[in-house]
């Protein structure tokens, strides 16, 4: 089965009451932000979205998209794999589901002027968020020791520093 591309743009309240699935490709070049974080460019992201209503009757967006992305390890510089996955669920607010009514687990998503939801941003979102804070290798397979770094030179004594308030001193003896 071929798969395609998922679409940018949806209504999630028309496509829940549908029950509508998307399983295809988001395209890895509009995913700028996330671009900014690779050094490769971004392949396309595999992603299954699927569009429900709960057992108490919210509409959401339940999804799970992975990649595997080329970045710059931290400690050595070199380009390295690290495999992003993600899973969701998103319910969209509106005038009959309040953000503040969604159960635990469900993260609220506002709608645009047409009463969509941007797929491409939702799923560029929980990608970064999937990224590692710091991007490195394990250290048995990072060139760089972390044993041997050295971030610079600490002083033996530290220097008398002048009072900061001597001026305001002087200033009160006139």
């Amino acid at each position: 089965m071929q798969k395609v591309r998922v679409p940018i743009t949806v209504d999630p309240v028309k496509s829940a009451g549908k029950q509508l699935s998307y399983i295809g490709l988001v395209p890895g070049e509009a995913l700028a932000r996330l671009q900014e974080l690779l050094v490769e460019p971004c392949p396309d992201v595999d992603t299954s979205l699927f569009f429900e209503v709960d057992e108490q009757g919210i509409k959401r967006i339940r999804g799970d998209s992975q990649v595997t992305v080329q970045a710059s390890c931290e400690r050595c510089g070199d380009t390295m794999t690290v495999p992003l996955q993600c899973t969701f669920i998103y319910a969209p607010v509106t005038k009959r589901q309040k953000a503040t009514d969604m159960p635990e687990g469900y993260e609220s998503v506002e709608l645009d002027e047409l009463g969509e939801v941007n797929l491409h941003a939702l799923v560029e979102d929980e990608l970064i968020l999937a990224m590692p804070v710091v991007v490195k290798h394990d250290e048995r397979e990072c060139r760089v020791d972390s044993n041997a770094m050295q971030w610079g030179d600490i002083e033996d004594s530290p220097e008398a520093k002048g009072n900061p308030f001597a001026v305001l001193q002087e200033l009160k003896r006139k």
